[in-house]
């Protein structure tokens, strides 16, 4: 979604003085309802502004919250402020110094996925009582169906698999095969090479966290297996899940999980 230059104005009177004298340009992001900016702060620091209107906005005070429970825990960005009204929620976070994994052109392939499994197997590892997110399949399929209902489920982008199946009988099919059983952990939820940040071969942190939570393994596994097949190669990606230390996955699983995110 592109940024607006007159919404960063009515921005500045809420943040004020925090946004005086930087400046901004749109910055890449996913099929979120919110808008994202880089931010050249005054003193050359980079941040990265996140806003949303109306009902978008849950989406940043939902990220706001988890990214707070997880800081402690994982390396994420710093949050320089966050704000929510009536009208507006803004999250700004300071810039995480690298290149995500899809984009770490200077670095050895097999060492940045050898990391991304093992910055996800050390996520996993934080221990699942202790999270309060709630991320599990039931609660998945019910804002994927809620997404189907409100039209937000872009059929045309499905994987060449599903091309050309109706939303509809696609969620039928998740419904007919859900699993027996969950693994759960607490996940990122979009685990996908373009959230794992590098400075080097060496990883920095996640980003875009807003679908942490608790749920199974492989909706983290599925994901990012997936895009490190596309990005990297079908070798890399078999050798992710051997870093990981699932030499053997559940192929169930990983088709499920990547089925689910057609809805997201």
């Amino acid at each position: 979604m592109t940024i607006n230059l007159d919404e960063i104005s009515e921005l500045k009177n809420v943040l004020s003085p925090l946004l005086n004298e930087c400046t901004f340009e749109e910055a890449a992001h996913g099929e979120s309802g919110a808008r994202v900016a880089r931010v050249l702060m005054p003193g050359g620091d980079v941040a990265y502004l996140k806003y949303a209107f109306c009902a978008f906005a849950e989406e940043i005070r939902e990220e706001h919250r988890r990214m707070g429970w997880l800081k402690p825990r994982a390396r994420i960005p710093e949050v320089i402020s966050y704000t929510s009204t009536s009208d507006v929620t803004i999250l700004l976070t300071k810039d995480l110094v690298g290149r995500n994994a899809a984009d770490a052109s200077n670095a050895d392939p097999a060492t940045i996925v050898a990391g991304m499994a093992r910055a996800l197997r050390e996520l996993h590892s934080i221990s699942p009582k202790e999270c309060p997110f709630d991320e599990r399949l039931h609660l998945r399929l019910k804002l994927a169906f809620t997404r189907m209902e409100a039209d937000l489920v872009d059929e045309e982008d499905f994987d060449q698999a599903r091309l050309g199946m109706r939303a509809r009988d696609v969620y039928e099919q998740l419904l007919r095969q859900m699993p027996e059983a969950e693994q759960l952990v607490v996940t990122h939820g979009d685990a996908c090479p373009e959230n794992f940040i590098f400075r080097g071969d060496a990883f920095v942190g996640f980003v875009d966290c807003g679908r942490v939570g608790l749920a199974d393994k492989y909706q983290d596994l599925a994901l990012a297996s997936r895009n490190i097949d596309a990005v990297f190669g079908p070798e890399l990606a078999d050798r992710f899940f051997i870093e990981y230390g699932e030499p053997n996955p559940n192929l169930f699983k990983i088709e499920y999980y990547r089925i689910l995110d057609e809805f997201f």
